[in-house]
C-alpha cells in the first residue's frame, strides 16, 4: 500500500508492505522456506534474523531510492518488471456506473497505476484511491463510500 500527500513542491511517499519472515501461519514464510530448503538440499541455512532482514531491505530501499533520484527511472522499471506477475492477467473492472468490461493487465503507467487494455483495445489506467483491487478474482471495482 502507498499513500502519498504533496505539499508545494515537496512530495511525501509512505510505503507499506507485509512480508510474512517467521509466522508458519496462515499460508507460509521466509524461514519455513529456509527449513523446507535445507531439508530438501541437506544445507543448513540458517534461520533470518528480524534485524538483519530488516537491514537488508533498508538497504535495498536505499539503493533504489539513490538510482530514482539519480534519475534512472528506467532501471527502477526493469527491476520492478523482473518480478512483475500480472502482465497478461485478465480481470472485471468495473466503472463508477457499475458498468463492467474485461481487459488485460499490461503494466504500469508512468504514475505507477496498473495499465488495462479493454476489449475494444483502449488502454486506461486504474488507480487505487478509487478502486478496490482483488488481482486473484480479477476484479477491480470502485470503491463504495
Amino acid at each position: 500500500m502507498i499513500s502519498t500527500s504533496v505539499f508545494s513542491d515537496v512530495a511525501v511517499v509512505n510505503i507499506g508492505c507485509g512480508i510474512n519472515l517467521d509466522n508458519l501461519l496462515p499460508t507460509t514464510c521466509v524461514n519455513e522456506l529456509i527449513r523446507l530448503s535445507n531439508v530438501e538440499k541437506k544445507t543448513e541455512l540458517p534461520p533470518i534474523a528480524y534485524e538483519e532482514f530488516f537491514a537488508i531491505i533498508f538497504n535495498e530501499i536505499e539503493s533504489v531510492y539513490n538510482l530514482v533520484q539519480g534519475g534512472d527511472l528506467d532501471l527502477l522499471f526493469e527491476l520492478y518488471y523482473k518480478y512483475w506477475l500480472h502482465s497478461g492477467s485478465e480481470v472485471m473492472v468495473t466503472d463508477k456506473d457499475g458498468v463492467a468490461s474485461m481487459a488485460s493487465v499490461i503494466g504500469i503507467d508512468e504514475f505507477g497505476f496498473l495499465k488495462v487494455r479493454l476489449k475494444d483495445g483502449s488502454l486506461t489506467s486504474v488507480q487505487p484511491d478509487g478502486n478496490s483491487f482483488d488481482i486473484l478474482k480479477g476484479l477491480i471495482v470502485p470503491k463504495r463510500f
